[in-house]
C-alpha cells in the first residue's frame, strides 16, 4: 500500500484555517499550502546546499538557514523576497534557529569551537547567539560556554561534560510582552534558549548577559523550541529521546508546573527522537511538527487530531524527508500577500 502523502485529514469545523509553511530537509525550497494541502506559493533558491529551516516575514519575504557543518560548510542565512530574489544574506556559522526582531535585526544561533577548562580538557563544539544588523554588523553576541556556571547554578548539569557537542543549542527567541513579565527574569527582550544535549531551557537577561533562569533535567529529554505564549506560559516540544515517545508540554515558568500536556495514544505512535516543533494557534489548538516522520498535525486542547499532513518529498534513499520545523500563518496574513 502506498504511503500517505499531503493532507490526509482536515476537520474544518475544528482545525485552524490558516496556511502552513514547510521546507523538507534535503531541499532548497519552501512551500506555502492551504488547509487542503494545495500549494499557493513557493520560494526556491538553488545554491548547492540544502536548507535547514525557513520562516516567512510579514512582508512575504522568506529567511532561511543553510546550516554550518564543521569542515563541510561554513553556514549562511539569507532573505528572499516574494519572488525568490536574494535581498540579504549573512555569512555566519548559523544553525537551527533565527528570529527577525522588530528593529530589523536578526537573532541567530551560531556554531563556534572553544577550549574552556570549565567544559573539560579538550576542544568543544559550542554555540553563540548573534544579533546581526541589516548591514551585517553584530549588535550583540552571547557565548554559551562563558555561562555554564550560571546554568549549573539552576539545574543539575554535571560539568565538565564528556560530549564534544556539549550544548547543541536549537532555539533562540526574544521574549514578548506577557503576564510573566511581572517577574523581571521574563521581561520583554530577554532571550529564551534551548540546549538539547543538557536537557535544559533557559533565559538570558539582555542587560547583564547572565542566565537568570534554567529548567529541564529530569523532566525534559532532548527538547526543542521553547516558546513563550501570550498568557506567559512556555510551550515545549519534549522529544523523549530516551523514553521512546515525544510529547508537548506547556510550562508555567513562575511555578515550574506543567499546566497542559499532549501525548499520543499509544505514546510511542508520536516520536521524533532528534527534531521537532510546536506552535499554539489562535483557536487554542496546537500545531506540531513530527519532524523525523515528515508529518505535521494539529490537535485540540483535548488531544483530538483535527488536521494531518505528510510531506511528499522523498530522498534518493527512497525515504520520506524529515521536516525540521513548520509554521502556521493566518489567512489574513497570507491572503493579503496573494492579492
Amino acid at each position: 500500500m502506498a504511503e500517505k502523502s499531503g493532507v490526509v485529514l482536515a476537520n474544518r469545523e475544528k482545525c485552524d484555517d490558516g496556511y502552513t509553511l514547510y521546507s523538507s530537509r534535503a531541499t532548497e525550497r519552501a512551500h506555502l499550502i492551504d488547509i487542503e494541502g494545495h500549494e499557493v506559493h513557493r520560494w526556491a533558491y538553488p545554491q548547492g546546499e540544502t536548507w535547514h529551516y525557513a520562516e516567512m516575514l510579514p512582508n512575504g519575504h522568506l529567511v532561511a538557514i543553510v546550516k554550518e557543518w564543521e569542515d563541510e560548510f561554513p553556514g549562511v542565512i539569507f532573505e528572499l523576497d516574494w519572488d525568490s530574489r536574494l535581498v540579504w544574506k549573512a555569512d555566519v556559522a548559523a544553525h537551527h534557529d533565527l528570529q527577525r526582531l522588530d528593529n530589523g535585526n536578526t537573532l541567530v544561533v551560531c556554531r563556534e569551537y572553544v577550549e574552556n577548562p570549565d567544559l573539560g580538557p579538550k576542544r568543544y563544539k559550542s554555540d553563540c547567539i548573534l544579533e546581526i544588523t541589516p548591514d551585517n554588523d553584530h549588535a550583540w553576541e552571547w557565548h554559551a560556554d562563558r555561562h555554564i556556571k550560571e546554568i549549573a547554578s539552576f539545574v543539575p548539569v554535571p560539568f565538565p561534560l564528556p560530549d564534544y557537542d556539549w550544548g547543541h543549542m536549537n532555539t533562540v527567541e526574544s521574549i514578548p510582552e506577557t503576564p510573566a513579565g511581572k517577574d523581571s527574569r521574563f521581561r520583554p527582550g530577554n532571550v529564551i534558549l534551548s540546549c538539547r544535549n543538557i536537557d535544559t531551557i533557559g533565559v538570558i537577561d539582555r542587560d547583564t548577559d547572565k542566565v537568570v533562569w534554567a529548567y529541564g533535567p529530569g523532566v525534559l529529554d532532548k527538547q526543542h523550541m521553547p516558546t513563550m505564549l501570550p498568557g506567559g506560559t512556555i510551550l515545549i516540544f519534549d522529544n523523549g529521546t530516551s523514553a521512546g515517545r515525544s510529547r508537548i508540554l506547556e510550562l508555567d515558568p513562575l511555578t515550574e508546573e506543567i499546566v497542559w500536556e499532549y501525548q499520543a495514544d499509544p505514546p510511542e505512535s508520536f516520536f521524533s527522537s532528534s527534531r521537532g516543533a510546536s506552535e499554539r494557534l489562535p483557536n487554542g489548538n496546537t500545531f506540531i511538527t513530527d519532524s523525523n516522520s515528515g508529518r505535521l498535525f494539529e490537535v485540540t486542547p483535548e488531544g483530538e487530531t483535527v488536521w494531518e499532513f505528510f510531506t511528499p518529498d522523498y530522498g534518493q534513499n527512497g525515504k520520506r524527508q524529515p521536516l525540521y520545523r513548520a509554521l502556521r500563518y493566518s489567512k489574513e496574513d497570507v491572503e493579503g500577500l496573494l492579492g
